[in-house]
């Protein structure tokens, strides 16, 4: 059953990191395990290493860690690459809605699973 989903938009994405690497001239990118995730991280590690000059790390996690490292703030992480609704819907409740410390595409795109 295909199941209508919607997800962080990768030009966002790329604007979020643009501001972080010229601010701080590293971004590190958070790495799901589902292979679209891993993809557009690569991508996201690519644009900012290629085209901007920055510096990129990429850093495995699930989907608990990586939105745990983006509120606390540090820098452990800066981005999740491909954030799924309402399969994560936990987690922006809890840290977009709740805590306000994590910040989501205002222009998302639609895919599909299953």
């Amino acid at each position: 059953m295909k199941k209508s989903v919607v997800s962080l938009l990768l030009g966002m994405t790329l604007s979020s990191i643009i501001s972080v690497s010229f601010a701080a001239e590293k971004v590190n990118i958070g790495v799901p395990s589902w292979t679209g995730a891993q993809a557009i991280a690569a991508l996201l590690q690519a644009v900012v290493v290629d085209r901007i000059g920055g510096e990129a790390e990429l850093g495995p996690g699930n989907n608990a860690t990586i939105f745990q490292a983006m509120d606390q703030g540090k820098g452990d992480i800066d981005v999740h690459p491909d954030v799924w609704l309402p399969n994560q819907e936990s987690f922006t409740k809890k840290y977009v809605d709740g805590a306000g410390t994590v910040v989501l595409s205002s222009n998302p795109y639609e895919g599909n699973q299953g």
